[in-house]
């Protein structure tokens, strides 16, 4: 199945909300389950307080006075700001702790509510008369008759009978520090699962990718070998009907008995058989899919081998060939016939490209990783900086007779070695063009 980008784009986003909706629910569940335990705590304590108020049968100013210090205990508590209880009428009658809290709170609305200053609970309650509870509710009670209460004891609003109000206001700081670290949590998993999920997208769509690739590489490798192999064998079946023009060329010219036009017109066909050979050669040496075989060779071999081989091209522009750093220098891995074409190919290039009388120096430089660098240096006019990247591409020339293949053989050979070919300036004048990488 071939997955198109909207349709991954879509599948993402979608899973990217419902990840983050799920981690919303999450916090709010998480959320009321925190703001509940607070409720809860605040019920206890209310109930506590109302059933104390509820339960003593005798009250006055000594019962208030309890029911104060019981307050003042309560709001010691670090979650309970204030508490009071109120009248009817919206009366305060008792409070501890941070009064003026109370002062913001209606008095007349039982229930409970969150707002800025905390969590608010009023709720109201009922106290008999005093004489009811004397008596007892279901028991018949055997508590003294309500006349045994001085009249002292009715001095306090609490010691009258009648409706009241209650009122606790609870510390929300901590519920919400809880609540701030759940989102913060719930928000870190939503973003490290959005940043996984995400990681995971983009890894199988570079994968999907990359496997697209590779299928284009390989056909387009496969494309690239048929037709080289294709164009390798047309060179070759071209490469045999020139040589019988040539020799058939040849035998005429030497045959005698044409003119002195037709004398040159036949060694023209043989030069230009020549020159078409050379190139069908050079193409074959650069499409020919061959894998090295490794020897140990010394470099200084192969260079006196093509200092014989170029001594037409030398003697002509008088150049000197400079190979003494060699003499010391330890034997090299690679393919000798390889390394011989590549060597050929940049000292023939050296030379065209080197002033009459000038030297064109060979040297080999061990790193110390023990690999080797080879370096063919001329002192030649420098290469234009615009050209340089286009140096070692196939059929890229800056010579009017050049076939633009010298050099990218080079680097085809080079490859097939795992070495690198590359070209530096010369510092004063000229061009090193290098081989890097090889095993010594």
């Amino acid at each position: 199945m071939r997955w198109q980008p909207w349709l991954v784009t879509a599948s993402l986003t979608l899973s990217l909300a419902a990840l983050g909706w799920w981690q919303h629910h999450e916090y709010l569940q998480e959320s009321k389950l925190i703001r509940e335990t607070l409720r809860r705590e605040s019920h206890a304590v209310m109930n506590a307080l109302v059933g104390g108020f509820q339960a003593h049968r005798r009250r006055g100013n000594y019962f208030a006075d309890q029911i104060a210090g019981l307050l003042q205990g309560i709001v010691r508590s670090d979650d309970i700001l204030a508490i009071g209880v109120a009248t009817e009428e919206g009366q305060l009658c008792l409070s501890a702790g941070k009064t003026k809290l109370l002062s913001t709170v209606s008095l007349t609305d039982a229930g409970d509510y969150w707002d800025a200053a905390g969590f608010r609970l009023v709720e109201r309650f009922e106290l008999p008369p005093p004489h009811e509870q004397a008596r007892g509710g279901r028991g018949g009670g055997r508590g003294p008759p309500a006349d045994a209460f001085g009249p002292e004891e009715f001095e306090s609003p609490l010691s009258a009978d009648g409706n009241f109000t209650a009122v606790l206001i609870l510390d929300r700081s901590q519920v919400d520090a809880r609540c701030r670290d759940a989102a913060w949590l719930r928000g870190s998993v939503a973003a490290a699962s959005g940043l996984l999920l995400l990681g995971l997208s983009l890894a199988w769509w570079k994968t999907v990718q990359m496997a697209g690739r590779a299928r284009l590489l390989e056909i387009e490798s496969r494309h690239l070998r048929d037709l080289s192999q294709a164009a390798a064998g047309l060179a070759h079946e071209t490469r045999n009907p020139l040589g019988l023009i040539r020799g058939w060329a040849q035998r005429l010219a030497q045959s005698g008995g044409q003119s002195s036009q037709q004398q040159d017109q036949v060694e023209a066909i043989v030069e230009e058989c020549d020159r078409v050979t050379a190139r069908i050669n050079q193409f074959l040496a650069f499409a020919r899919p061959t894998e090295p075989k490794l020897v140990r060779v010394y470099v200084k071999e192969l260079i006196d081998e093509l200092a014989i081989l170029l001594e037409p091209d030398l003697s002509e522009k008088k150049l000197t060939l400079d190979c003494q750093s060699l003499e010391l220098i330890n034997p090299i891995c690679a393919d000798r016939e390889m390394l011989r074409q590549a060597l050929f190919n940049l000292v023939q290039n050296a030379i065209h490209a080197s002033p009459v009388q000038e030297t064109i120096e060979i040297r080999m430089r061990i790193r110390q990783n023990g690999k080797c660098r080879i370096e063919v240096v001329n002192r030649g006019s420098a290469i234009p900086d615009k050209v340089v990247k286009s140096l070692f591409t196939p059929y890229f020339t800056t010579r009017s007779d050049g076939t633009g293949l010298g050099l990218a053989i080079v680097q085809h050979i080079a490859s097939m070695h795992g070495w690198e070919a590359s070209y530096s300036p010369r510092s004063s004048g000229g061009s090193i063009f290098w081989l890097d990488g090889i095993h010594g």
